[in-house]
């Protein structure tokens, strides 16, 4: 018999809305003064991130006697002035906060708890506007949670996993291939059949996630790089267990919001989410969760992970964020700050090439803070020959600075004698610690077996650069100075504006790589400075590494 490949194509699931509207009937509290209004009530969530909940209210019940029949300062919240004529009201603002409201809809309720009055009309209609930070839609659903649902905006990055199994909140299902199919055609059927199965898929406490595309993902791709600034694109599913999923708040106290700025720095473009959605076994909507919104502005910078790991085959994007996740909290939250930093830091991105050091910069000062290396010690590394040799040379220096800070005190050159104090304090402690960034940085890469400095340093020494800088540590510490204390770097005058580039490919790279290690992952990433060459190892810079892989 022949095969119809159309049999076992998978075909798209249908379940994700990605633009809400509740309408109906229902109330609002306010607090001071105390009240109700009722009427229709409407609330939209598109998929941009705009949201819109309003009422054009039938009734207003004021608890105080003296605003009944004084809509516009019962909103306001406006004062009550008593005269003898009767009453007046001072000038309100949106002072009157809104406790909660609810309304009922054909397929449920719409309820809030973190409301805020942020606009009122008055005229033929009353018009109030409101905005929600803890919201939620009951479908009346009795079954448990299982499942949580979250639009995702703006992800782009390679999907490595194949997804195994059945599971009913898939984007493309995959069909099972039939017994009935030939035996010369279950091989090409099988292909067929798993032409939509890959995704990102990783563990976090033991429960499996997955993000999977949506149907019309190219089309969405697309609209982004023409222009468009956030679009949904992807759904990321996940097994809630036993953790609390009654609010908003409740969802976020156990949800690794984290997460999205790990996919983000490995993706290269900033990924956001949209609300969440809760569902049972069987993927039925037992209620959506309405708050603020992560909403990202797209560009695309530097993709840091490819689809496969080049060492074992593993799928790169999955392997990262699992082991990301794996961390403490403590370590994670400084790894995500640093994260955030080398997104900015990338020479695609639409700032400034000072603000982009100055991420960099930023990113990797977060990281020696946090291994202590900001301040180093400067003889540690001194052979103790060469450091007594130092000291007798400070010894000499200080005696001298004495001498002449005392001559100072007897002519009585007062200013003169305190600066000679302070300058000979400094000599006396210039020699045993100093806060200075680069070698702070260099410190930081030996920590993790990072050896750029030497390679750079070699270089420099044989081809001395044109501002005399003699040694990688001191370049950076020089670009951070002019980035952090004198605000700008100044491109007329003294900055070389390609050496500033080659200097945050650099710093973008090995900050790169201390995060992926920091974090556990061992596989391998796209080097900023060495794009066209496929994924490297983080060891790929060795002491016999060619400078011009460095960007010389």
């Amino acid at each position: 018999m022949d095969f119809d490949p159309t049999e076992v194509q998978p075909k798209e699931s249908n379940w994700l809305e990605l633009n809400v509207r509740y309408e109906g009937q229902g109330k609002a509290e306010f607090t001071s003064p105390e009240g109700q209004v009722f009427g229709p009530f409407v609330a939209e969530f598109t998929e941009n991130g705009d949201s819109r909940i309003e009422t054009r209210y039938d009734s207003l019940i004021s608890a105080d006697p003296d605003y009944r029949g004084a809509d516009l300062p019962f909103v306001t919240g406006a004062k009550v002035q008593k005269t003898s004529g009767g009453r007046s009201f001072g000038i309100g603002g949106i002072e009157n906060h809104c406790r909660e409201l609810s309304f009922s809809t054909s397929n449920g309720v719409f309820s809030a708890s973190n409301v805020r009055l942020v606009g009122y009309t008055f005229g033929q209609s009353a018009i109030l506007r409101f905005r929600v930070r803890d919201a939620k839609f009951e479908t009346g659903n009795p079954n448990p949670p299982k499942y949580f649902a979250i639009p995702m905006l703006n992800f782009v990055a390679e999907l490595g996993n194949r997804l195994v199994g059945d599971h009913p909140l898939r984007i493309y299902p995959t069909p099972v291939v039939p017994e009935s199919v030939p035996e010369e055609y279950k091989r090409i059927a099988g292909f067929v059949a798993n032409a939509k199965n890959s995704g990102v898929a990783f563990t976090s406490h033991g429960r499996l996630h997955f993000i999977e595309r949506l149907s019309d993902y190219e089309e969405r791709h697309a609209s982004l790089q023409s222009g468009t600034q956030r679009k949904v694109t992807a759904v990321l599913i996940g097994d809630i267990g036993s953790q609390p999923a009654s609010t908003f708040t409740d969802f976020l106290s156990w949800f690794p919001s984290d997460l999205l700025s790990a996919l983000s720095f490995a993706s290269g473009t900033e990924v956001g989410r949209l609300w969440i959605e809760i569902r049972d076994e069987n993927g039925t909507l037992i209620r959506r969760l309405h708050g603020k919104s992560q909403l990202p502005s797209f560009w695309e910078g530097d993709e840091l992970l490819e689809k496969y790991d080049r060492m074992d085959g593993n799928a790169a994007m999955g392997e990262f964020v699992a082991t990301y996740l794996a961390q403490p909290p403590d370590k994670r939250f400084y790894l995500e700050m640093a994260m955030n930093h080398a997104r900015f830091g990338s020479i695609l991105a639409p700032f400034h090439l000072h603000d982009i050091l100055d991420h960099l910069i930023r990113g990797l000062e977060c990281l020696c803070r946090e291994h202590k290396l900001v301040q180093q010690n400067l003889g540690s590394a001194l052979s103790s020959k060469t450091r007594a040799s130092v000291q007798a040379i400070v010894n000499e220096a200080r005696l001298g600075l004495q001498k002449l800070a005392d001559n100072s005190a007897a002519s009585s050159a007062l200013d003169e004698h305190r600066m000679l104090t302070v300058i000979k304090s400094r000599a006396e402690n210039r020699h045993t610690t100093e806060n200075n960034f680069g070698l702070s940085v260099v410190a930081l890469l030996q920590k993790f077996g990072f050896c750029d400095a030497d390679v750079i340093d070699k270089y420099l020494a044989a081809n001395p650069r044109p501002d005399k800088i003699p040694d990688w540590a001191s370049v950076l510490a020089a670009y951070r100075n002019a980035t952090i204390h004198e605000g700008y770097l100044d491109f007329k005058k003294k900055h070389d504006a390609n050496d500033v580039v080659r200097v945050c490919l650099q710093l973008k790279d090995a900050l790169t790589r201390v995060i992926l290690r920091e974090c556990g992952y061992t596989g391998t990433y796209t080097s900023v400075l060495r794009r066209s060459y496929g994924p490297q190892t983080l060891d790929w810079i060795q002491p016999t590494t060619p400078a011009s892989h460095l960007g010389f």
